[in-house]
């Protein structure tokens, strides 16, 4: 927060930074420099830009956009270019370093000198604004964070909020801290209510959090004098980091993962970059990746996981083996309640694929679509799994 806490004939003054006094934050309508890149920061900047429209009672009164260019369009790029919103981009090189902000085009400043925007707002902008940058707003920027921090600082907080089964999840809006990303003041934070973590996928909470973010950047907007005014420290306790995710994540170890464990990783994974394993096929003697597109939620008190348990039992002590991890099976039978279900053992139990996609395919199947006519062995067949048939 860019406040002082002085008497209130206290004058703005600078240093390599600017501060203010709580006195000389005015109420909306504000001039908005908007930075941001995704679809994450998309809905926000769509709030802001139907607002401006409004002929009465609007926050917004002028908004640029700061976003980088890239060959192929980011979304804030494409609806500022579509909708006619003046553009400014970073160098491609040095970022935001040496940066200049853009002027306003909505008349003079209140004292007759320097045009300034009055507030930058930022949203999953992935660039950190410099202080030499914030000194050039009135009343500095504020940024919205989809987590409670100080949970979750970082790059990736939405996909780490699953991969930690947070009971709670919700957003933050800070002000940007002119040394360290996501360790403003908070200025509000409301939780995700209601959180149903146990089914809820990626996308779907990433909707519902931007969703709850622009309601709340724009009431935090509309009471910003107040807001700034009560703005409370982060605590450094409990904070976490979300660093960036990568496709190593999202591979399946079925010797060392549990079955809680690949359904987390199926929440987080699933609808995005993938959730993937390896088979080996043999038509073309070769391994390829395939992507978990729909799986079943385990509970071992269904009663189709009872069935399957009590048959698995039965095969291995007929056969006098243990099935390795990473062995799968499809049953046909329809009688039994898991058929048509891809079956895999993992380090506690087993998961079933209902979906996938194999790798250099058009389509995603139903796991009994995939499997069918290759000749893989179920357990009620009259043949002992052979060690091949395994995922890895």
């Amino acid at each position: 927060m860019f406040l002082s806490r002085s008497n209130k004939n206290s004058k703005l003054f600078n240093f390599s930074f600017r501060y203010f006094t709580t006195s000389t934050i005015k109420s909306p309508p504000y001039r908005i420099l908007f930075f941001g890149t995704d679809n994450v920061s998309l809905p926000i900047l769509k709030s802001l830009h139907e607002n401006q429209k409004l002929k009465t009672n609007n926050l917004v009164k002028e908004l640029q956009v700061i976003c980088p260019k890239s060959e192929k369009k980011e979304l804030v790029e494409e609806y500022a270019i579509e909708n006619g919103l003046k553009i400014t981009y970073p160098d491609p090189i040095n970022g935001m370093k040496g940066f200049q902000v853009p002027k306003i085009t909505t008349g003079e400043s209140e004292d007759g000198n320097e045009e300034l925007f009055d507030l930058a707002v930022v949203v999953s902008f992935g660039h950190f604004i410099p202080k030499s940058v914030l000194s050039r707003f009135k009343y500095g920027g504020i940024n919205m964070h989809p987590s409670l921090l100080p949970r979750h600082r970082g790059a990736a907080p939405i996909y780490h909020q699953i991969l930690c089964d947070d009971d709670s999840v919700g957003i933050s809006v800070i002000e940007l801290h002119h040394e360290r990303f996501d360790c403003g003041k908070i200025l509000k934070q409301i939780k995700l209510e209601p959180y149903d973590k146990d089914k809820i996928l990626y996308n779907q909470l990433l909707t519902n959090l931007v969703e709850l973010g622009s309601e709340s950047v724009m009431s935090t907007i509309k009471d910003f004098p107040d807001s700034s005014k009560n703005a409370r420290d982060q605590s450094e306790q409990g904070k976490t980091l979300a660093s960036k995710v990568n496709r190593k994540m999202s591979k399946l170890e079925w010797q060392s993962q549990t079955a809680k464990e690949i359904w987390i990783l199926y929440k987080a994974f699933s609808d995005n970059i993938g959730l993937h394993t390896m088979i080996h096929n043999k038509k073309s003697k070769s391994d390829k990746r395939i992507k978990v597109r729909e799986m079943l939620q385990p509970d071992s008190t269904n009663e189709i996981y009872k069935q399957l348990l009590e048959d698995i039992e039965k095969y291995e002590n007929k056969n006098s083996t243990t099935l390795k991890h990473g062995t799968f099976f499809l049953e046909t039978n329809k009688s039994k309640p898991y058929h048509n279900i891809m079956w895999v053992k993992c380090k506690d139990g087993w998961v079933g694929i209902t979906k996938l996609f194999e790798e250099g395919k058009k389509n995603t199947v139903k796991s009994s679509e995939f499997l069918f006519g290759k000749n893989f062995i179920s357990i009620n067949d009259n043949s002992i799994i052979p060690d091949s048939q395994i995922l890895f």
